[in-house]
């Protein structure tokens, strides 16, 4: 699984690289069309790996529950108190990522039980075990940095 594990790094340092130098205004813009801006969708892999491959498992996330609430499925920009920090997302995505295959090698992720995914337009799938639900992650993410990269095309 190692290769798994790099590609999600892979991906994490694109998302990262997509993002850099771009000014915080740009990052929070949602266009037409679009439900959130890039920062929530940084921060939305982060909190989507926590919660499938952390909290599914029965252990505690690396983040915080606010983090979390940001983030999550079905959160938005608008619903934000205050704008999260964009540096601490920022080392977020590759401290998260490089704690993972760590986590992962250690046996923390063992699933007890199914956990459902249900994404609106592109999955319905069940996660089973802690391999599942890293592959599932590694797709989720992909997704994202496509929505990410049309977005950038859109705000800059």
């Amino acid at each position: 699984m190692p290769y798994v594990f790099d590609l999600h790094q892979q991906t994490r340092k694109n998302i990262l690289e997509l993002i850099a130098g771009m000014p915080e205004e740009k990052l929070l813009q949602i266009p037409p069309g679009f439900h959130n801006n890039l920062l929530w969708n940084a921060g939305h892999v982060i909190v989507v790996q926590q919660l499938l491959c952390y909290r599914a498992a029965g252990a505690p996330p690396l983040v915080s529950e606010e983090f979390i609430k940001n983030f999550r499925k079905d959160s938005s920009p608008a619903d934000w108190s205050a704008v999260p920090d964009v540096q601490s997302i920022k080392t977020e995505l590759i401290q998260t990522a490089e704690t993972f295959y760590r986590d992962f090698k250690k046996g923390l992720f063992l699933y007890r039980q199914q956990y459902p995914v249900k994404l609106k337009m592109v999955y319905g799938v069940q996660i089973a075990a802690h391999e599942e639900a890293v592959l599932f992650n590694n797709v989720h993410e992909a997704m994202h940095l496509g929505i990410m990269t049309e977005l950038k095309k859109l705000v800059s």
